[in-house]
């Protein structure tokens, strides 16, 4: 048996006009849906949540750092922050050719099945896949997953066989002294809508190479594309969320009898997939206490 479809923002709201009484929705009364109430329905979960991380929204995010550059923006849909790894390798070199789910090495890298490769300049740059296979003699690397973005001819790239947790530091912790090398420690600054961090030592080597970064924190809902990768997996992990939040403004917008029951169903749906990806799994929460026996 064929696995079913995914969910899409389509799918899903005309799905919810059709249970509204819509059987033959409109590109006026998608759009509607898709613009507004789509939205609607993230800030209902949002404020409904009350800040809570949803586990659904732990998300990684790749970069590169810039030789003697210690400032950097975090992700544009960040919300909370997590952890930050360094991603350092020795095997460097500059690919033949790409795709989506393989690389052209530029000669016979040896024994890299298993390890990571990240894309470090040119197209595809901050991209990382496992390689899975690799062809001595043509020196295609498969990788599994595919890369976010498909390396080219020409892009940089590191076969990563190091991985460096950073610890995290209050920036009123940061120290006069400069010093330069592999990041050892980060400084969160600002807010989750204007934020940076700063990273010490400063990324720095004499032969110019850079730094892979991995980023681990929750997302920020409001900021997700509708069209974005994490979207489509929560259309799928939320979908009867997304449907009854569409019938429920269907029915509001009507002024049809049966919108109360619809909206106490759609809160409902909601704080139960709350209290299911919150329940334990917020590490923040955690306490501990140290006391003598």
């Amino acid at each position: 048996m064929a696995a079913p479809t995914a969910p899409t923002l389509v799918s899903l709201t005309t799905e919810g006009l059709k249970k509204g009484g819509y059987a033959s929705p409109t590109s006026i009364q998608l759009t509607q849906a898709q613009d507004e109430w789509m939205n609607e329905i993230k800030n209902d979960i949002l404020v409904l949540s009350g800040g809570r991380k949803l586990t659904s929204l732990y998300t990684t995010s790749m970069s590169v750092t810039i030789n003697g550059k210690e400032r950097y923006a975090r992700p544009t849909d960040f919300f909370s922050e997590m952890t930050i790894d360094i991603l350092d390798g020795t095997i460097r070199g500059t690919a033949t050719a790409g795709a989506v789910g393989s690389v052209t090495l530029a000669k016979d890298e040896g024994d890299i099945v298993g390890k990571y490769i990240m894309i470090t300049a040119g197209t595809g740059v901050g991209s990382m896949s496992q390689a899975t296979a690799f062809n001595s003699s043509t020196f295609v690397a498969t990788v599994s997953p595919d890369f976010n973005t498909a390396p080219a001819s020409g892009s940089s790239y590191m076969i990563i066989d190091s991985i460096y947790p950073l610890q995290s530091k209050p920036a009123w912790d940061i120290g006069q002294n400069y010093s330069r090398g592999l990041p050892q420690i980060f400084y969160p600054i600002g807010d989750n809508n204007y934020g940076e961090f700063i990273l010490y030592p400063t990324p720095y080597n004499t032969d110019n190479h850079v730094f892979g970064m991995r980023m681990r924190y929750y997302a920020n809902l409001m900021t997700l594309d509708l069209a974005g990768t994490l979207m489509a997996t929560l259309y799928q992990r939320w979908r009867n969320i997304w449907v009854q939040g569409v019938l429920a403004k269907t029915l509001q917008m009507d002024d049809d009898n049966r919108q109360k029951q619809e909206i106490d169903n759609y809160y409902a749906m909601i704080k139960a997939m709350i209290a299911r990806e919150t329940y334990g799994m917020d590490i923040s929460n955690l306490q501990s206490k140290v006391t003598d026996y």
